[in-house]
């Protein structure tokens, strides 16, 4: 399952897409650890994931109120989750992940708290994920957690651009992949577009066969209106993962959004839309999107509208959708 952002705060566009992906990513080194993160980013995960934390909440003691907050905070019941996280952190203070989704459930309610609650929240946010990471400081989700507070909190709330590079720089030693692309989020903060496409090329020939790199340089090479270099990113990936369907995906993106090669947007993305999204692949609803979109292009509007419409069942919170729907009426 893609996991929530780990401030639940706006990020750069740069890393949007990198950030869900799993390949790559560090967690608790401890095996036990590893299983709690498992369960509580899988809670709300279908079925199985839901049934597991489920069972968990009822053995008692720091695991079973760990586990509540889990689910508290895959139901969007965020001062439940915290109050269980809090739970099971005065149980066993000494359990990193307990800290780190306590940190997380603070960071999600001071998005929705008043002026004069978010800076008390805040500091609870800092100072969680700084526990955690002093607990285990190989346990890259807290790191990344602390990172992302740092560059992304004013000054007088403990923010410190120096003090996230710091992060971003112990996470790249310990995981040369993920930190690539927190360096290249540092790169977009200080509006570095060339920093941002070297730090993505790297990835790409590093870990070739890793298709999240190549997604988010084309993303990032449309972004920037460098159309070629996004058709050759798409080919690339092509060459390097033809059994990857996120691969037609992205061919239908860049058609989608380039104007170009419409037909073959067109029949990339309807080989994607044939079966559901694997772990990290991009969302049905983006598919349908940009199918959408190349339809539009086409002149196809009914075409196009169906398209729109499935994307926003899917995903009504695709504000761009919504207004394409009524542009093609």
């Amino acid at each position: 399952m893609p996991s929530r952002p780990l401030v639940h705060i706006a990020l750069p566009a740069a890393v949007l897409v990198a950030l869900t992906i799993d390949a790559g990513r560090a967690h608790a080194q401890n095996a036990a650890g590893v299983a709690q993160s498992q369960l509580c980013n899988r809670a709300d995960d279908a079925a199985e994931g839901r049934a597991r934390a489920q069972a968990a909440s009822r053995q008692g003691g720091a695991a079973g109120a760990f586990a509540q907050g889990c689910l508290a905070l895959a139901e969007r019941r965020y001062e439940p989750a915290a109050a269980a996280f809090e739970q099971a952190v005065r149980a066993e203070e000494g359990n990193a992940v307990y800290h780190f989704f306590l940190g997380q459930a603070y960071g999600i309610q001071a998005q929705r708290a008043s002026v004069f609650a978010k800076a008390g929240l805040a500091r609870k946010v800092k100072a969680a994920f700084e526990r955690a990471v002093a607990l285990d400081p190989d346990y890259l989700d807290a790191r990344e957690g602390l990172m992302q507070y740092y560059i992304q909190a004013p000054g007088f709330m403990g923010g410190s651009e120096q003090k996230g590079r710091e992060q971003a720089f112990e996470i790249r030693k310990r995981s040369p992949y993920r930190g690539a692309f927190l360096y290249a989020q540092l790169a977009a903060r200080s509006k570095d577009g060339a920093g941002v496409v070297r730090e993505l090329e790297g990835l790409t020939r590093q870990f070739p066969d890793s298709v999240a790199p190549y997604l988010q340089l084309a993303a990032t090479q449309l972004q920037q209106r460098n159309t070629a270099g996004a058709w050759a990113t798409a080919e690339r990936l092509l060459r390097a993962r033809p059994d990857a369907r996120a691969a037609q995906y992205a061919v239908g993106r860049v058609a989608a959004e380039s104007g170009e090669q419409l037909d073959r947007g067109a029949a990339a993305l309807g080989r994607y839309l044939q079966a559901r999204p694997g772990p990290g692949d991009p969302p049905l609803a983006n598919a349908h999107w940009r199918l959408g979109a190349i339809y539009e292009r086409q002149g196809k509007k009914a075409e196009a509208r169906a398209e729109y419409e499935t994307a926003l069942r899917l995903n009504p919170g695709l504000g761009e959708v919504k207004t394409a729907v009524a542009r093609v009426r």
